[in-house]
């Protein structure tokens, strides 16, 4: 029985890129955006909207018509992230000028870079439904060990295909704390748009069958069902942070629509992190929404 090759320290390598993107270079650069026209013009709102996407379809070309039909005003100012970590910024000129033109930019960047980056989420998805088939195919007692663990690591590398991480969202508090000092009072907005995480389990039957045996109940229901709990963000410090930056912060968590599954189960593999980002979003007084139609993070 071949087990699925493991890439953690493929997985860890990108995160740690991930981390060192947001550099003292691209805040110098950030907050250049927000100051400049702000100084000429006023004190517009200052906008960003981050995506972490493993499926562009049609509800996030809804939600960005929306967001630039309803919600942007001709004033504001906008910084966008891409699931591959890429930033578009747009000062209120451009906007006003130019509204259809920056929606159209911004979509088609999110549907391309979200091709590219969630090559890796569906590689250790497939991995997954590969041990999950091979289980309830049968397999012997070792075999069903290996790939149980094989399966754990697995849950190890979705979590790392994450784009968003605790210095990246202490940096931006950083851009928006040195533009307010300049520009005074201003009203700062974070959407973070994250799509859940989905897994594949056994079936019940298989699970139960499973269960009946003492040598791999306990790892399995450990491996398959356990929430990870580790604590991956400081959510008090973070919010503190956007708080003391004049920060709202507000959260969309996206959920599939419901999947057909008969020979597997699906479940959420991202708990731990729609708790950390709901308690950031509660504590800086922004919102909190799971929908399949993320949306309706904006409307009242």
């Amino acid at each position: 029985m071949k087990v699925p090759p493991l890439f953690s320290l493929y997985y860890q390598a990108r995160k740690t890129a991930m981390k060192k993107l947001i550099q003292p270079v691209l805040i110098a650069f950030l907050l250049c955006l927000l100051i400049l026209p702000v100084v000429s013009k006023g004190k517009p709102k200052n906008i960003m909207l981050l995506f972490d996407l493993k499926d562009y379809n049609k509800e996030i070309d809804n939600t960005v018509d929306h967001f630039f039909n309803k919600v942007i005003s001709s004033d504001d100012q906008l910084i966008v992230m891409t699931p591959a970590g890429k930033m578009f910024s747009y000062s209120s000129k451009t906007i006003s000028a130019s509204r259809q033109k920056v929606s159209s930019e911004i979509k088609d960047a999110l549907k391309k870079h979200t091709s590219v980056t969630s090559s890796d989420y569906q590689n250790i998805y497939n991995q997954m439904m590969s041990i999950v088939n091979d289980i309830r195919d049968g397999s012997g007692l070792e075999d069903t060990k290996n790939l149980i663990a094989a399966y754990e690591n697995n849950r190890k590398e979705l979590k790392m295909t994450r784009r968003i991480n605790e210095a990246m969202l202490l940096q931006f508090s950083e851009v928006f704390k040195r533009s307010r000092q300049v520009t005074g009072d201003t009203d700062n907005q974070i959407y973070l748009f994250f799509q859940e995480e989905i897994r594949p389990i056994p079936d019940k039957n298989t699970m139960n069958n499973i269960r009946e045996n003492p040598q791999l109940s306990f790892d399995a229901a450990r491996v398959f069902f356990e929430e990870r709990t580790e604590e991956d963000f400081d959510v008090d410090k973070i919010a503190e942070e956007f708080k003391s930056a004049g920060v709202t912060f507000n959260f969309v968590y996206i959920i599939p629509k419901d999947l057909p599954t008969q020979r597997y189960q699906l479940v959420d593999n991202s708990g731990d992190f729609y708790s950390a980002m709901s308690i950031i979003a509660g504590k800086t007084g922004g919102k909190v929404v799971t929908t399949t139609q993320p949306q309706e993070i904006f409307k009242d």
